[in-house]
């Protein structure tokens, strides 16, 4: 995905939140089915932070797409997101 306006906004907004916060926007995601370019910037620029952060995300994303159809929580122990339900 190129690194548009939006996906540069949401960038700077994630690269400043917790990790918590992280999880709240990921979770707010859960079980919407739209799509459209803005919501592409919003979920790249969440993936591509929760992977700075060196956090696992396979529970949810597998390189390819991403899986909003369960809420996770964050290990810290083992950094990694874990699905709730």
């Amino acid at each position: 995905m190129s690194k548009n306006k939006f996906y540069q906004e949401y960038a700077a907004r994630f690269a400043a939140a917790t990790n918590q916060s992280l999880v709240e926007s990921f979770n707010k995601e859960v079980g919407v089915t739209g799509w459209t370019s803005m919501r592409a910037s919003f979920v790249a620029a969440l993936i591509d932070e929760f992977r700075n952060r060196g956090i696992d995300i396979s529970a949810v994303n597998d390189s390819r797409s991403t899986d909003f159809n369960h809420h996770v929580r964050l290990d810290e122990t083992g950094n990694r997101l874990i699905l709730i339900d």
